[in-house]
């Protein structure tokens, strides 16, 4: 599910901003953004984030707004800078060019200038970043409830149009095996001669076993059954994207088959709709924690 956190504070390493984004992703996928001086707690965000975020690719950055006194200090590297400088005049009296090499050049020269890491407990610092963190995470969670609360409208309204759809099978598997009866007592009498006639024992056999190979009656009773649990697994409090992926899956099957078992224009209409309307929700439950 999309969604956005925002949260900061004060920390004795600095100000600190943490934003959260999430887009929509079967599994969870973390990205995270930290300031080197706050490099060695990536294994514990993502650890928090698995505790707290069942799905979505999820993007943390951390960022540091003001410098706090524990940061370190910087320090200028004399020994290589006078390095860089003997360089440039070697260059300079080489190629007969102006030395023109300022302190500014020697500054930004590679580890000439460079800030000490302060070396700060990580634990401890996870102590402080942790309730700023969480604040993100619960403006994210906030969002995403009011995504879920409108996703959860839609899911009802499109499996109440999939019920009355099976509604139609239930109707239609008695009439598939009549209409068959009579197909078959017409091509019956086109085969025979007009001496021959009808054998009533043969047309009932047939129509016996047409009846059984086409039965959809236990494809209609498990769909109902998928369609009940979907509609009470969206008003769990807990992650329910995976649950609800298997059993589309498993409506999709069910319709398949009977879509393959009833040899029957409005059946085979039907059941097209009903797999459309399966696709949505599975498209739909990509967003689902």
């Amino acid at each position: 599910m999309t969604g956005y956190g925002r949260a900061e504070g004060g920390t004795t390493f600095g100000h600190l901003l943490v934003e959260i984004k999430s887009v929509n992703h079967r599994f969870l996928d973390s990205r995270i953004r930290l300031p080197r001086q706050l490099a060695s707690l990536e294994p514990m965000i993502l650890n928090h984030l698995k505790n707290s975020i069942a799905r979505g690719r999820v993007e943390v950055s951390l960022s540091l707004l003001s410098t706090g006194s524990g940061m370190g200090e910087p320090s200028l590297n004399i020994a290589l800078a006078q390095l860089y400088r003997q360089a440039a005049e070697t260059a300079s009296s080489a190629l007969n060019l102006p030395n023109t090499v300022g302190l500014e050049f020697l500054l930004r020269m590679p580890d000439v200038l460079q800030v000490s890491d302060a070396g700060a407990d990580p634990e401890t610092a996870w102590n402080e970043v942790r309730p700023i963190l969480d604040q993100a995470i619960r403006a994210l969670g906030d969002m995403r409830s009011r995504e879920g609360e409108a996703l959860t409208d839609d899911f009802q309204k499109t499996l109440a149009s999939l019920e009355v759809h099976r509604l139609r099978l239930e109707q239609l598997k008695e009439t598939v095996v009549v209409d068959f009866r009579e197909r078959l007592q017409t091509r019956l009498k086109n085969l025979l001669n007009e001496n021959g006639g009808v054998d009533p024992v043969r047309l009932h056999q047939e129509v016996a076993l047409f009846a059984d190979r086409c039965d959809i009656s236990e494809e209609l009773a498990r769909l109902e059954s998928h369609f009940k649990q979907f509609g009470e697994i969206l008003f769990l409090p807990e992650p329910v994207g995976r649950r609800l992926d298997f059993l589309l899956q498993e409506m999709f099957r069910e319709i398949n088959t009977i879509g393959s078992k009833a040899n029957h224009l409005e059946v085979t209409q039907t059941v097209l709709q009903m797999k459309n309307l399966v696709e949505r929700l599975r498209e739909q439950a990509q967003n689902v924690e």
